[in-house]
């Protein structure tokens, strides 16, 4: 009775454990346990689950190989799972296959293994399942992992509709990566706000501190920043991936999303950030990325090895992404590009001609065009899906290089099969005026006639689509042309004109601006230009005297004259013949005369350059000595340095 007394208590002690999130506790009351009764299965659990939660998942798989099946019961959910911690997912996959199907915790595993194995449609059908058959507290938790399979699946293609309501912050996120896979991003920035501010509510309500709300907002926000970017509102974008990474947040996908967006925001674009910020990027465990954003980093580091002009280092990039994902449209455009580069045409064109991709029949053509091989390219355009040849302007390059290459006819009839499909009017006003040009051109002044009737149709108004009309008409048919200008300028009476002030007008000469101009002008009387001068008289200012100015001193009479035609301006000697004078005469001698003395004492007290070197404590930069010439300041040519200019290749997504 005592020992079962004992092994209860260790039990509910073992309950309390497990109610307080103690697990080291728990450990040591389940091995406490074991060590009374070795065969105590419920203690072998106990043992197993607290080994889990405290991340000790190699002890915990010892633990399950060891002990034998009759003593630790059913382990396959708790196996499984921590294979599934270990990234050991085929083995996880493997171990659940042995359970039964009626064990939701099971489905719910596999369900989460088949989606890292990005098997979503298998997932899909496992989540429904659960959803339908299946209810507790974790509802709202399947319900939002239902709505990222079926975002994931859009991505890859498949049409699918997300649920009528979207209660938690998870679900609206997941709804909101479901609508950005569709490009319905206006949608998904409203979804966003609503998640980012549910989720703050949240999570304040449940008590988490300001630092783990940040954390879990960083994701929404970060999804927030590509729905602005993709709306083209680069700023806003740029400021909430600066604030993310300022906050540098532990998960390391968020970090990749930023390092790998923030360049591709920057107006002013710089290579070398790019770089650093991709090389952050790709240092992010793959396991974290999934396959999609494995495959935009390898994209995005071959092209910064392009255009840094490393093409081995891109080379190798382009093999790596063929080796793990195959052949893409985008991995053609890079190869063809590093060919162009290299000025291996050729090899470009082949490497085009090889994908069947609108891209890369639009990306042949646009090399021919730069090499001026302008048959060729027409060729290449008329092999372009038809659905694009009916685009305005790739149309309007296919006339351009038919009329280059002197193909007026095949042109002219190109727009005319093009005119019967044209739906909107300004196309077809469009397409007419270019048929009626290469009709005149082509000397058919009657169907370029039957176009201008079409357009002043359209345009009744429009005074220079009638007179291209008069014009085509005066070529093969002289009446009907006299007969429009007749309706378009009638002639007036000519009785009522004078014709001497019509020959004294300037106005002829000089245009109707001038005619305006005079008219506008009026003369004033005398009276009015007596009263105009007497207001523009202004009252003389108080004369300001200098603080030093003495009455007693008469003025320089020489002030106002020229430096140079003063009595006492004496011309400065340039450098080689400064000291021409030292040496000569005689040496030593005192001059008799006071006279020249005194001249020469006044001239140096009065210079403003000292005589001999003014010697002194050398101080900063920014100050001269008293003495020294202010040099003279050299005119600006510009700054060589160009402050925030940033030069940045931007990145493929």
């Amino acid at each position: 009775m005592v020992v079962e007394s004992g092994a209860k208590q260790c039990f509910i002690e073992l309950a309390k454990a497990n109610t307080s999130a103690d697990y080291d506790k728990a450990l040591k009351i389940a091995n406490k346990v074991l060590r009374t009764y070795p065969k105590e299965t419920l203690a072998f659990k106990c043992k197993l689950v607290a080994l889990i939660q405290l991340s000790r998942l190699d002890e915990a798989l010892i633990l399950i190989k060891k002990t034998p099946p009759h003593h630790m019961g059913d382990s396959l959910f708790e196996k499984a799972y921590v294979l599934y911690r270990k990234q050991e997912d085929g083995a996880a996959l493997e171990t659940l296959s042995k359970a039964s199907e009626c064990d939701y915790r099971c489905m719910e595993l596999k369900a989460q293994l088949l989606y890292r194995a990005e098997r979503f449609d298998e997932a899909l059908e496992i989540f429904i399942t659960l959803l339908k058959d299946y209810s507790d507290d974790y509802d709202e938790e399947r319900c939002a992992n239902l709505i990222a399979t079926i975002a994931q699946l859009q991505g890859s293609g498949h049409q699918q509709q997300l649920p009528s309501r979207l209660d938690t912050f998870e679900q609206l996120y997941n709804g909101a990566c479901q609508l950005i896979e569709s490009g319905g991003y206006s949608q998904a920035l409203k979804f966003l706000e609503k998640a980012e501010k549910l989720c703050n509510d949240t999570l304040v309500e449940e008590g988490l501190s300001e630092e783990e709300i940040e954390e879990e907002l960083s994701v929404i926000r970060v999804q927030k920043a590509f729905v602005l970017q993709m709306l083209g509102k680069r700023d806003d974008a740029l400021k909430i991936y600066l604030r993310v990474q300022n906050l540098n947040p532990s998960d390391k996908s968020v970090i990749a999303v930023v390092t790998n967006n923030i360049p591709s925001c920057r107006v002013q674009q710089n290579l070398l950030e790019a770089r650093k910020k991709l090389k952050i990027a790709l240092q992010v465990e793959s396991s974290k990325l999934t396959a999609r954003q494995r495959r935009i980093l390898l994209l995005n580091q071959a092209l910064v090895h392009l255009y840094s002009n490393q093409r081995e280092p891109c080379r190798r990039t382009l093999e790596e992404y063929i080796k793990k994902y195959g052949s893409s449209t985008e991995v053609t455009l890079i190869e063809a590009a590093l060919h162009v580069r290299s000025k291996e045409l050729q090899k470009a064109l082949v490497i085009l001609k090889g994908d069947p991709s609108k891209e890369a029949k639009l990306t042949a053509v646009q090399v021919l065009l730069d090499e001026g091989k302008l048959e060729d390219a027409s060729s290449a355009l008329d092999e372009v899906a038809p659905d694009l040849l009916s685009y305005p302007a790739i149309l309007q390059l296919r006339v351009a290089l038919l009329l280059a290459t002197e193909q007026q006819n095949v042109a002219l009839s190109l727009l005319k099969s093009a005119l019967d499909s044209a739906k909107s009017e300004k196309a077809r006003i469009a397409m007419l005026e270019e048929i009626a040009s290469l009709n005149v051109q082509l000397g058919d002044y009657p169907s370029a006639a039957d176009c201008f009737e079409k357009l002043s149709e359209l345009r009744p108004n429009d005074m220079q689509i009638m007179c291209c009309l008069i014009k085509a008409y005066s070529a093969f048919n002289v009446a009907r042309a006299e007969e429009l200008l007749a309706k378009v300028f009638p002639q007036g009476s000519s009785t009522d004109i004078d014709v001497d002030v019509l020959e004294d007008s300037d106005f002829i000469l000089y245009g109707e601006r001038y005619r305006q101009k005079k008219e506008t002008k009026t003369e004033a009387t005398d009276s009015e230009i007596i009263a105009s001068k007497r207001r523009a008289h202004k009252r003389k200012r108080k004369i300001i005297l200098p603080k030093n100015f003495d009455p007693k001193v008469p003025p320089d009479p020489e002030r106002w004259l020229p430096k140079q035609e003063r009595t006492a301006f004496r011309k400065k000697l340039n450098k080689k013949h400064r000291d021409r004078d030292i040496g000569k005469g005689t040496q030593g001698a005192v001059s008799s005369s006071p006279k020249i003395e005194l001249t020469i004492t006044t001239k140096a007290n009065n210079s403003p350059h000292p005589v001999g070197p003014v010697m002194g404590v050398e101080g900063p930069r920014q100050q001269r000595p008293a003495g020294q010439q202010q040099k003279k300041k050299k005119k600006k040519t510009g700054n060589k340095w160009s402050h925030g200019a940033d030069l940045f290749v931007p990145l493929a997504r």
